[in-house]
């Protein structure tokens, strides 16, 4: 036995077709969604644990393995700041990247124009800041972070101290690779 829905003239077979394609995706999309948000998180047994900051050495397994373990707390002072000051420029930039990426495939002209200038004014910085760091070691300094923004040029040593020849050079450095003025150029020192 055959239903038969009888459609009115005005709306054509391929405008019931695609209104259930629409609802049934519609209703997958909620489904999706509803089992998304009502998922449990895993549960992981807990074995071996050790508070944060903690070590312990010893055999941690019945395999015969010794296993020693030791988790370091972050450190922000001498190299490790450092590094950890260019990781998070680089995701803040990877960021900005990502943003203007989008911006980028809009079919809106005068966005597109303003995020394709940001996006070279973006380079030029990091090209900028890369080539002081790396003019700094050249000049024998152990390390550095440079950090241009619209309105100064920071810059971060890593040294007990400066000497003023040291810090003329860093001006040196900056105002010529910059082309920013001495006034706008901030250098501080950790170690």
């Amino acid at each position: 036995m055959k239903i038969l829905i009888q459609i009115p003239r005005f709306i054509s077979r391929k405008r019931v077709r695609r209104s259930i394609a629409g609802l049934l995706f519609l209703c997958i999309l909620i489904g999706v969604g509803w089992a998304l948000s009502h998922r449990q998180a895993p549960h992981f047994e807990e074995k071996n644990t050790m508070p944060v900051n903690g070590s312990i050495s010893g055999s941690l397994n019945d395999s015969g393995i010794e296993v020693s373990t030791e988790i370091m707390q972050k450190e922000l002072h001498g190299e490790n700041y450092f590094v950890d000051y260019r990781l998070r420029r680089d995701r803040t930039r990877q960021e900005e990247k990502t943003m203007l990426t989008a911006i980028l495939n809009s079919n809106v002209e005068k966005t597109k124009a303003e995020a394709q200038q940001k996006w070279l004014e973006l380079t030029s910085r990091i090209s900028k800041e890369d080539e002081i760091e790396n003019l700094l070691r050249i000049k024998g300094f152990q390390d550095g972070v440079v950090d241009i923004s619209p309105s100064s040029v920071n810059i971060i040593i890593f040294a007990a101290s400066l000497s003023p020849h040291e810090i003329s050079v860093i001006q040196d450095i900056t105002m010529r690779v910059a082309d920013v003025r001495i006034d706008r150029i901030n250098i501080s020192v950790r170690k």
